[in-house]
């Protein structure tokens, strides 16, 4: 049964005492459905960062290592499609299926705020692990791009989209000393998952073909999410606001500044995601090799996630991610772009690992500290639809530039777009930070 709300309360905690931006003219003033609990009846909850928090962590962990480590198989599967499937369908038309299935899953979490109302959070998740599992099964029957992009695309990307709203927002309610460790060490799922998937993913497509990966994968991910699903729970009875989007808060200008951020900070990260293992191949690496090289970047960047998120604690988020920005834009150029040593590629995607995801770890942090508990999931699910338009934007433009300009054989534009949105998202970074600063003192 769905979980009810007998005698709702306010999900806000002792941690939402230290959220500094209040209410302002620009603000959305969201009157709390539930009143806050009193001394007395905070007693009875479950104790922050002790206890079943590190269950719910562990849980969110599990649900991000299916949920965004799939990305990763994508790197594989576009490599497949690029250089086996579809050798006569041009680069922008094969794009449209990451990008469709990304977008989705960024853009669609908006959707779990009002199921999670009906449904709870438990049940909310399993609904999501199902519909995505319907996707990759029925993907692993397509044979055209219109049928993945419908099936890896639009139904997959949609139910992953709900599992990973939640994984991001639920840690934020059961950690306060350790929030940062906790999502940090959430939003590592993704890397770790790549470990796991992408050796799956590329053996089976070699020995089976495709379709089989799809279904391994599938049955890997319901398993994993559906026990994920049902060890979530609210640390307090919880219904957030029966709304896809509470557009007050789009006025917010540290809402503006975190979705111009999450809009570059998308485009730079998925463009190597994608196109980095087919450039290995244009220089001479093996097909097997480029592709087991996102294991590398996934490697690192799930220590660095972990590393980050524990560095928040004691370092702003917001500098943090300003300083990997900038190490990102600048070593795409004078790696990257320069090269075509497999030494100087591997050492750049080893970096690259290190410094690129800074964002994705630290933004659900960075959200949680700016807003109190009954917008975090609102936030979040607002940050995730700009990283899903850029997806829709970027991704296709940038797979039409390199048919046209790159011919499918020269990366240099799109490696030099890609790293300007690095460095272009370090603007609104530091406009954050400064915004957030003066916010505070005043």
């Amino acid at each position: 049964m769905p979980e009810k709300d007998k005698n709702p309360v306010d999900i806000s905690t002792s941690s939402t005492t230290n959220n500094y931006i209040t209410r302002t003219n620009t603000e959305v003033d969201l009157v709390p459905e539930n009143p806050k609990p009193d001394i007395q009846e905070e007693s009875k909850l479950p104790p922050l960062d002790k206890g079943y928090s590190w269950v719910i962590m562990f849980a969110c962990f599990i649900n991000t290592i299916f949920g965004f480590g799939s990305f990763s198989a994508f790197g594989v599967f576009q490599t497949y499609y690029l250089k086996i499937t579809f050798l006569n369908v041009p680069a922008e038309t094969i794009a449209w299926i990451s990008t469709l299935s990304i977008f989705f899953t960024d853009a669609g979490g908006l959707l779990a705020g009002p199921i999670i109302r009906r449904l709870g959070i438990r049940y909310t998740s399993i609904l999501g692990t199902i519909v995505a599992t319907t996707g990759l099964l029925l993907a692993s029957f397509s044979t055209k791009v219109w049928q993945l992009a419908l099936t890896q695309g639009l139904i997959f990307g949609l139910g992953c989209s709900i599992i990973v709203n939640i994984a991001y927002t639920v840690p934020a309610f059961w950690f306060d000393k350790h929030r940062g460790f906790a999502i940090g060490t959430v939003a590592s799922g993704g890397s770790f998952g790549s470990l796991i998937i992408v050796p799956i993913v590329t053996n089976i497509s070699n020995s089976h073909g495709i379709g089989w990966s799809f279904r391994v994968l599938a049955i890997l991910f319901f398993v994993a999410t559906l026990v994920g699903g049902m060890l979530l729970k609210p640390r307090t009875e919880y219904k957030p606001v029966n709304k896809v989007i509470e557009f007050e808060l789009l006025k917010d200008p540290v809402t503006i500044m975190i979705c111009v951020i999450s809009f570059f900070a998308e485009i730079g990260f998925s463009v190597p995601m994608l196109y980095f293992p087919a450039s290995l191949i244009d220089i001479g690496v093996k097909k097997d090799l480029a592709t087991n090289m996102i294991m590398v970047l996934s490697a690192f960047s799930a220590t660095s996630r972990i590393l980050s998120g524990y560095l928040a604690q004691r370092i702003s988020a917001e500098n943090i991610v300003i300083v990997s920005h900038f190490i990102s834009g600048t070593i795409m150029m004078a790696m990257w772009y320069t090269s075509r040593s497999f030494g100087v590629y591997l050492a750049f995607y080893i970096l690259f690992g290190m410094f690129s995801i800074q964002f994705f770890s630290l933004g659900p942090v960075m959200i949680a500290n700016y807003y109190d508990d009954d917008k975090i999931s609102q936030v979040n699910g607002i940050s995730y639809l700009a990283m899903g338009v850029a997806i829709l934007v970027g991704v296709p433009s940038i797979g039409a530039i390199f048919q046209k300009y790159g011919k499918r054989r020269d990366y240099s534009q799109i490696i030099a777009i890609t790293s300007a949105c690095y460095l272009i998202s370090i603007i609104f970074l530091v406009g954050l930070r400064y915004y957030v600063k003066k916010r505070k003192l005043s």
